[in-house]
């Protein structure tokens, strides 16, 4: 394996870790770590919706965040990275995402999506540039299971 190949497999490696700290922190409700993985400039969208769905800059990427967050019983994000596109230290990739939370009042949401990232290379990390959310199906249905909420540690002691 010549050198660029190898580089070529840590990036892609690298990348895959960001799309899986997302999806660990947003179901967590980790506002520092979710913080710590965009760009200055990072841009957060979530479908075609009003502007109180997009957000620019750490801060208010962690507050739009933070208002998706609040008061959820139950919270989970699972993401399987898709296409990884490399070109020098900017990446584009496809992480196809499925997420279910359960909300004060009786209230549910259930989504099929995609996320278009677009990162940059930060030193030895790679961070969001943007991630813009497009959905393909949605539900707002009761469930017909449970949601508990995450043990504060995650060890479930």
């Amino acid at each position: 394996m010549d050198q660029s190949s190898l580089q070529k497999f840590v990036d892609e490696a690298m990348i895959r870790n960001v799309i899986a700290r997302y999806a660990d922190v947003a179901t967590r409700a980790d506002y520092e770590s979710f913080h710590s993985l965009w760009t200055d400039e990072g841009e957060f969208i979530i479908g075609e919706a009003p502007k109180e769905h997009h957000a620019t800059g750490p801060a208010d990427t962690v507050a739009l965040f933070r208002k998706l967050r609040a008061n959820k019983t139950f919270f989970v994000q699972f993401a399987l990275p898709g296409v990884i596109d490399i070109d020098g230290d900017e990446a584009t990739t496809r992480t196809f995402i499925h997420e279910s939370t359960q909300g004060p009042d009786e209230t549910y949401y259930r989504c099929h999506c995609i996320a278009f990232d677009r990162l940059q290379r930060s030193g030895e990390n790679w961070l969001f540039r943007s991630r813009s959310f497009q959905y393909l199906w949605l539900d707002t249905g009761a469930f017909s299971g449970n949601g508990f909420p995450l043990f504060p540690t995650g060890s479930g002691n």
